[in-house]
Order: C-alpha cells, then structure tokens, then sequence
C-alpha cells in the first residue's frame, strides 16, 4: 500500500534565496520561498501546514523569520502558526478564517479539492495527514496593512495588493534583485472562479495594473505559487488575452465542478483560466 507524507525539498534559485516544496499530499503542490538577509529571513507562503518549516529553514539558515503570505488559503497559509511573526493583510482575515475551518479541512480531507481517487481516500497514511490538518490549530494572523516593507538587513522586501484571486492577495518585491513572488495573483492556470475571487472585468484592470507595476520597475523574473520556474511579464500578458477571451466568449470552454465552486476552463493565448461560469 503507497505511504502518504508530507515532504519537502529545498532548491536554491539565486542569491540567498530559495524554493521549498510541499508535496501536498495530492491536493497539488505549492512552493514557499526563503528569502535572506543579513539580519533575518523571510519566507513567503507556508503551505499546508503539515511539514515542519524550521526544520526546512534551518537547512539554509538560523537567522529570525519573518513569515508572510500572499493570501489566506489552505495550500498557502496554514503553516504560518508555526512562528511568532506571520502576516496576512487584512482583506483576507476572512477567507483564512474560511480555511482553517475545521468543516472545510475535513471535506477536503474526504473529497480532495478536485476529485481523487477513492483508493487513495481510504489510505490509512493518507487519512493520518488529513485528521492532522484537521487538529493543528490555527490562530488568526497579524496584519501587515501598516507596514510598508521588511528589512532583512542589506535587502528590502516591499508588497503591493494584487486582488484578483482573492480580496487580500499581495505580491512581495525583492528590491535588490527585482524580483517578484506572486503566489496565485497571476499563475500560468489561475483561479478566479471562488466566491471571493474577483469578476473577470476587475481581474482584467487587476492584472493590467500590476503589468504596469513590473514594467516600470524593471521586473524580470517572478515565482508563483505552484511553480519554481522562473516567470515573465509575459506569462502576465497572456493571462489578460485569456481573461479577454473567456469576458467576450462567455460559453467558451470545459465546465468543472470542485469543493470550492464550479469554474469555467478557458484556454486561451497561451495560458489557462478557472473563471466562474
């Protein structure tokens, strides 16, 4: 019978900076980033929660850490109980409420977010790591709304608001070395079609703003959620001609049913989007 455990690996990106996976335990993985300084360390999302990020830093550092995430879901804030200082912005206080729900947990524990197979529902490893997403506790988190940035010690890290996935999602820009990390504000497959996601017409003035952003600061590389692979502005561009696509196509693409809502796939201008039907 297939073992079920939560996993890491750590890869180094570039200059004191790193990618440390979450297997997901079948639910999809997610990637965090490690980011150093000269004075303390930054990571950028925390996962599901069930691997233990200390350990996983600590193979790359033991300066204090910083934790903050770019939004309040399940695959992407629920280890940020593991340290005394993690942030969220306020906008989405609520959705992470939402998904530290015991109810939620457990319904994705039984069901999957998308559909699994039944075999590995009734895994006994597997069922193991849900019932423990389901007991750890999950304190609300501080708010980052008042500060600006974080200095790590000879590095800036600054955030700006990219709301389109969910009402709070922010993106962190490493100043030094013009990087971006932007969670699920922008993947190559992005998600809009959540209650608390925004309409495609407001996702496309979103995505069009923060196209603007990287461009005028010179943005070369940006890391999401589910991917370590270097992204472009690009990749951003071909989201607001797929978001255009599926806006003027309204019966354009595949229907889909998840735990989370029904979403609409449209594939269009060389990336994908879950929007609402």
């Amino acid at each position: 019978m297939k073992k079920y455990e939560a996993k890491y690996s750590v890869k180094k990106l570039y200059t004191d900076t790193y990618a440390i996976s979450d297997n997901g335990i079948g639910q999809g993985k997610v990637f965090m980033y490690l980011l150093v300084g000269k004075e303390k360390a930054m990571l950028i999302d925390s996962g599901y929660g069930l691997l233990d990020l200390k350990e996983a830093a600590k193979t790359v550092t033991d300066k204090e850490i910083i934790c903050v995430c770019t939004h309040g879901h399940v695959d992407h804030a629920l280890g940020a109980c593991q340290f005394e200082n993690s942030y969220l912005h306020s906008r989405d206080l609520e959705v992470y409420r939402l998904h530290t729900d015991v109810k939620l947990l457990s319904d994705i524990g039984k069901k999957g977010i998308m559909k699994l197979p039944k075999k590995m529902l009734k895994n006994e490893s597997y069922l193991t790591l849900t019932e423990k997403l389901c007991q750890t506790p999950h304190p609300l988190l501080k708010t980052l709304d008042d500060i600006k940035s974080f200095d790590l010690g000879e590095r800036l890290v600054s955030w700006r608001l990219v709301p389109g996935h969910t009402p709070g999602s922010i993106v962190f820009f490493d100043e030094k070395y013009k990087t971006v990390f932007d969670g699920d504000s922008a993947p190559p497959g992005a998600w809009i079609f959540l209650e608390e996601s925004a309409s495609l017409p407001e996702y496309i003035e979103i995505l069009e703003n923060y196209l603007t952003f990287l461009s005028d600061n010179n943005v070369k590389k940006r890391y999401a959620g589910h991917t370590n692979i270097a992204l472009g502005q690009k990749s951003v561009k071909n989201l607001i001609k797929c978001a255009k696509t599926a806006q003027r196509k309204p019966l354009k693409g595949m229907k889909v049913k998840t735990l989370l809502g029904d979403a609409r796939i449209v594939i269009a201008g060389g990336s994908v989007l879950f929007c609402k039907r």
